[in-house]
Formats: structure tokens, sequence, C-alpha cells
């Protein structure tokens, strides 16, 4: 997935690149390694959890990737 790929439907901290787009994990909370893996509709940058696969992301999203 290219991180110029964009995914909706996001919660507020998803898109704000704070929180995982697949799990949902907080990353203020939380250290865990993340990598980027798109763009939230805002234009932020979002992140999933490494070991994620970026099909997961697209998965949870609803397919709303574009």
């Amino acid at each position: 997935m290219s991180c110029d790929t964009l995914i909706a439907e996001l919660s507020a901290p998803q898109a704000d690149g704070l929180a995982c787009v697949v799990c949902g994990t907080d990353y203020l909370r939380a250290r865990v390694p993340h990598l980027p893996v798109g763009r939230a509709m805002t234009g932020s940058q979002v992140f999933a959890c490494v070991g994620f696969r970026p099909n997961d992301a697209q998965r949870v999203a609803g397919g709303a990737l574009r």
C-alpha cells in the first residue's frame, strides 16, 4: 500500500495518526512499533502496527481505499 493511499471511515484518533487503523491501538498509551500505511481523508498520515498487512487496513476501512 502506498503512503499516498487514502483511507476513509476512521475514528478521530486513527485519522490523526494517533491510533492503528487496523486494531485501534492508542499510540499515546501503548509503545508499539508502527508504520505509515496511507493518509486519512483530511490528509493526515495514518499508521498500522508492525505485523499487519496492507490488506488488513483495507478490510478494516471497509474497502474504502482510493
